[in-house]
């Protein structure tokens, strides 16, 4: 990561409150959390193993991110991490994330996608439903939010943080997904924040379906921009285990 963002990283940061009595301070409480956060993102997920890539990478690390001593140790890691605030975090990362994403882009897309983390239980101890905004352009997750168990409440979900989501990321200008998402209250929404949509139609959704296929009646037919390619592949069967093997052989245009 260059220099200029990691003094970004660290200016975000700064405006988190420093849980920390001002007794005994010696490191920057921004800066800690900076480097427990580009830790995380290199897929370290200890606080020893964080300290020493840290201490690897001081000389590069300690000027913009706000230290003028040695690195940290790791119980100074791990103290901060006991007492700052989530909510405030998250609200750092979407700003300095979003600074990042508008120099090199004018709008983002975003798909809008439940998943159920079947190893995480959620405090009744059901599997954790999560609403996720993924901008497959960047390879990014811009949000999260907990469904509640409810795959139907998806809708609801994106709407009851619209206004959060659009404000932390105003690039955000499309919004794709499936059928479920097709709903009047949520597009209306959709809409105030000036957000275009691209969502899925099937045949048994009724009153839209029709409404859809009227107006579509007498347009003209044109050709798509792109073709997609579908691959066809032959499938082995292993005598001994069972098992099952697919493999490419080409593509063909569909």
């Amino acid at each position: 990561m260059p220099s200029r963002h990691l003094a970004t990283l660290a200016s975000v940061f700064q405006k988190l409150t420093d849980p920390r009595k001002k007794r005994g301070i010696r490191h920057p409480f921004a800066g800690l959390l900076a480097i427990i956060f580009l830790g995380t993102l290199a897929g370290l997920t200890e606080i020893a193993v964080i300290r020493r890539w840290a201490k690897r990478h001081w000389k590069t690390l300690q000027v913009p991110l706000g230290f003028n001593r040695p690195a940290p140790a790791e119980t100074t890691f791990s103290r901060t991490l006991a007492a700052f605030s989530i909510e405030e975090f998250q609200a750092a990362f979407a700003e300095f994330l979003h600074t990042l994403l508008a120099d090199e882009h004018d709008f983002l897309v975003g798909a809008v996608d439940g998943k159920t983390a079947c190893q995480t239980r959620d405090a009744d101890g059901e599997p954790l439903h999560m609403l996720n905004v993924f901008v497959h352009d960047v390879k990014v997750n811009l949000a999260q939010y907990s469904v509640r168990g409810d795959k139907t409440n998806e809708p609801g979900c994106l709407k009851t943080h619209a206004a959060k989501l659009f404000a932390q990321y105003p690039l955000l200008k499309l919004l794709t997904g499936d059928a479920i998402f097709l709903q009047r209250p949520l597009l209306e929404v959709l809409q105030q924040h000036g957000c275009d949509y691209l969502f899925q139609l099937k045949e048994n959704q009724g009153d839209a379906f029709e409404a859809v296929e009227l107006c579509f009646k007498n347009a003209e037919s044109t050709e798509p921009d792109a073709e997609t390619l579908e691959k066809k592949v032959v499938v082995s069967t292993f005598a001994n285990s069972g098992a099952t093997m697919k493999t490419p052989t080409g593509c063909v245009k569909r």
